[in-house]
């Protein structure tokens, strides 16, 4: 059996705050900095790709009956403007 050879990674220019925000995880889950970015790599790995943009997936979650023809939402039961004329 072959042993599985581990390498090292280094992150450069990292944010003060995003570095901040990985080491409170750390912390908070009880792992090493190191233990802690390899779960947090390994979970962003294992996230499926979005199959839609942005606008068609918020699109999606508005109900057909809501939606109208050119893409413009309905509002029901708004008062009607009086006619002034």
């Amino acid at each position: 059996m072959r042993a599985e050879l581990m390498s090292d990674l280094l992150i450069r220019n990292i944010k003060p705050h995003l570095e901040r925000q990985i080491k409170e995880r750390a912390r908070k889950h009880g792992h090493s900095l190191s233990e802690e970015v390899q779960v947090l790599i390994q979970r962003g790995l294992a996230a499926p790709e979005p199959k839609t943009e942005l606008g068609e997936w918020l699109f999606s979650l508005v109900d057909k009956r809501d939606r109208g023809d050119d893409l413009v939402f309905e509002i029901r039961d708004f008062p009607k403007p009086p006619d002034f004329e």
